[in-house]
């Protein structure tokens, strides 16, 4: 049953006062400084009921913090980033400016209505979050490789998309030029909308180590190929729409398709005359290995992968120092879901329609605060009750200390 979301007033204040993980939340924020020499210059904004506003929020402690929560009871809470001066006394400063901020990047699965077929729009299913789980594992892979950043978070939005924060130092304090270089050197779609799998004056066959690590990474858990039959993209021959493929090869190509007519057959054969590794093991009766693809043709199968799998950047959401983003652990409004960090290794077990969601969270309380009290252990009773801790959303708020505790020693 979908969230009713004239439930949101009252599931709020329950929600906030007793499930929003204050505690490792401003830790994070923080990152081991004292507040008066960071968390305090941090911007909240609180976005309440009608799309109302409320910017430039600062805060002196977890305690200022946790009331201003707790009585305000936002729709949604934004982080922004850290300023010169507080950001409640903005209007002070005419140097007021942004200074640092976590490197963030934000994919949404509406970026892939081109080439999802099974949900458009809003809509997701288990099929198409699998567009989310290879973005992710791509990007934390190069995120790691490329850079060396290795606090990475990745939160599900609650609704068709993920966000990933850096909390790196490094990463951190990236000027706004460095920002929009790395943000530009991951994305490889171009105006055209094409994914460019090669690189150099000529576009010919030079093809950057990110384009095959990317594709590694895609077809390692077999993932890709699942997503292969369950979109349709092998039921017609639409899939040979590659910019560079040279007229007789294709040709070539539509001759072997009358041979191999079925999805899994012309996966079969996509990966016999274009994956190098695949071909290795080919049987000498599969009739294939003389097919032989050169210069940009080599790269078909390259393409055909990272056109349907690699991460659409918001490449906007990553260059901007003063950019807000949604708080991980707060609501989406539409759907009432948590937005839970995820573990990157078990990004493909998540159930998008089994996500926490703020109405069963709040029902819970009742059996926590029961169980709590029929616990024998008095050393139990006397420490405070985290509610967070406990129930559905206690992996996710373990995913999230996971994180802050890389950030805080990075």
């Amino acid at each position: 049953m979908s969230y009713n979301s004239i439930r949101l007033p009252q599931d709020l204040p329950i929600y906030y006062k007793n499930f929003f993980p204050a505690k490792p939340f401003v830790k994070w924020l923080r990152y081991g400084l004292s507040y008066g020499d960071y968390f305090n210059r941090r911007e909240f904004a609180f976005i309440l009921a009608d799309d109302v506003h409320i910017r430039y929020r600062s805060y002196h402690d977890e305690l200022s913090f946790f009331k201003a929560l707790t009585s305000t009871n936002p729709e949604k809470l934004d982080i922004g980033a850290v300023y010169n001066h507080e950001p409640i006394n903005n209007k002070r400063h005419t140097d007021y400016q942004a200074v640092e901020r976590e490197l963030v990047f934000d994919i949404d699965l509406t970026d892939y209505d081109p080439i999802r077929n099974c949900c458009k729009n809003a809509t997701v299913c288990q099929k198409c979050w699998k567009f989310m789980v290879l973005a992710v594992k791509i990007l934390d892979f190069q995120l790691d490789d490329m850079f060396g950043f290795k606090a990475r978070m990745w939160v599900f939005s609650g609704r068709r998309g993920v966000h990933c924060w850096v909390g790196d130092k490094k990463a951190r304090m990236l000027n706004n030029t460095q920002r929009s270089a790395i943000a530009t050197r991951l994305n490889l779609f171009k105006k055209n909308g094409h994914c460019e799998v090669t690189e150099g004056r000529a576009k010919m066959t030079r093809v950057p180590p990110i384009v095959r690590d990317a594709f590694n990474v895609a077809m390692k858990d077999g993932i890709f190929e699942k997503m292969v039959l369950e979109q349709g993209w092998l039921e017609n021959n639409e899939f040979l729409d590659y910019p560079y493929l040279s007229e007789d090869f294709r040709k070539q190509m539509l001759q072997l398709l009358e041979t191999f007519k079925t999805p899994e057959e012309r996966w079969h054969m996509l990966r016999s005359v274009f994956d190098e590794d695949y071909r290795r093991n080919l049987k000498s009766n599969d009739g294939l290995q003389d097919v032989m693809p050169v210069m940009r043709d080599r790269n078909f199968l390259l393409y055909f992968v990272l056109q349907r799998c690699y991460p659409r950047l918001d490449v906007n959401v990553s260059t901007g120092t003063n950019h807000l983003l949604k708080s991980p652990f707060c609501i989406h409004p539409k759907t009432g879901n948590v937005a839970v960090p995820l573990n990157v290794e078990k990004i493909d077990e998540f159930d998008v329609n089994s996500c926490p969601r703020i109405d069963r969270v709040v029902e819970e309380l009742s059996g926590l605060l029961a169980e709590r009290e029929a616990d024998e252990n008095e050393d139990s009773k006397n420490r405070k009750f985290l509610a967070y801790k406990h129930g559905a959303l206690a992996p996710y708020v373990e995913n999230f200390e996971k994180f802050v505790y890389l950030a805080c020693i990075s």
